[in-house]
């Protein structure tokens, strides 16, 4: 079996060639795999860097005219790949050298859908917030062990190239910062298992500030998470937003503890080294649960039909 690595890039080339670098690094023998690089309508040189590159790698760069989105881009990628099992990598992540193996080992006894594991680079200055991010998701589930689909994350993960093709690949309609591939692992979920393999590390070279994060959220929740409950409507109750709008007491005791004045006050207190993982917790899904409710009362488009999102990456 042999891999091709999918990797959607905007506006991110220094970070992008040192992610190249590692897979130049790789332990395995560089014909065994290829890297498909998509330039989502850059700005700051990656096309060119692509045209030209002439190091080791098995490099097919596809150049979109304009930003796509993610969803588009890796399908682009899952197009053109020439191998059997597509794996999924961002354009800011630095692999260790047997990243590329480890994935392909995963799929000897059982064909799969693997999620590898993301850490902050050790060179970065790891905070209380990058501690919490490392430990979120697949990230608490042991090796080997079966996670859910909502768990599945294409910054680090595996599939075979022919079960993304029988489900359809990513769903397009997805523009915004995430839900693409939570959406994917959904659909995936029903088609194969979906494993954990924390061996396969990729280290994240691209530090978000708090505040940063926060607006990430509040977009996800305005934009992504309506279309994500139109297709799979009891994911609302995973998200704890199946009482947002109705008149009960759960929503009430919420929407008191998501008031302005608790939000600022947790908010403030998040900028404290000692700050307990649950306020972190609160205050991304305060974010999103605000955008969400947003999109309720701002008449955004949330069906398959009427979806003219603005492109946006991050």
């Amino acid at each position: 079996m042999k891999a091709s690595v999918v990797i959607p890039s905007y506006n991110c080339v220094d970070l992008l060639k040192i992610s190249m670098k590692s897979l130049e690094q790789q332990d395995i023998s560089l014909d065994d795999f290829e890297v498909i690089v998509v330039d989502d309508g850059s700005s700051d040189g990656t096309d060119e860097f692509l045209k030209t590159y002439s190091g080791m790698l098995k490099l097919k760069p596809i150049i979109n005219p304009q930003n796509l989105g993610r969803a588009v881009s890796r399908n682009r990628g899952i197009e053109i790949a020439k191998n059997e099992l597509i794996i999924f990598l961002d354009s800011d992540i630095e692999v260790k050298k047997d990243f590329i193996r480890t994935h392909l080992g995963a799929q000897k006894n059982r064909p799969s859908a693997a999620v590898g594991k993301i850490l902050y680079h050790p060179e970065l200055e790891i905070n209380s917030l990058m501690s919490y991010l490392d430990k979120r998701g697949s990230a608490k589930a042991y090796s080997g062990s079966k996670i859910p689909g909502k768990y599945f994350r294409t910054t680090n993960a595996s599939v075979p190239r022919d079960i993304l093709i029988e489900i359809g690949c990513f769903d397009e309609h997805f523009l915004h910062y995430g839900g693409e591939d939570t959406e994917l692992g959904i659909r995936l979920e029903q088609k194969l298992p979906i494993y954990s393999l924390p061996e396969a590390i990729g280290y994240n070279r691209h530090w978000r500030g708090l505040d940063e994060l926060l607006n990430i959220m509040e977009v996800y929740g305005e934009y992504s998470l309506p279309y994500l409950f139109q297709k799979h409507p009891f994911f609302k109750k995973e998200m704890k937003l199946d009482h947002t709008g109705k008149k009960t007491l759960t929503n009430f005791i919420v929407s008191l503890c998501c008031s302005e004045p608790i939000y600022r006050f947790l908010k403030y207190l998040a900028k404290y080294e000692l700050t307990p993982n649950v306020i972190y917790t609160y205050l991304l899904y305060r974010n999103s649960r605000f955008g969400y409710i947003k999109s309720m009362h701002d008449n955004v488009p949330n069906t398959i039909d009427s979806l003219k999102f603005k492109t946006s990456e991050k």
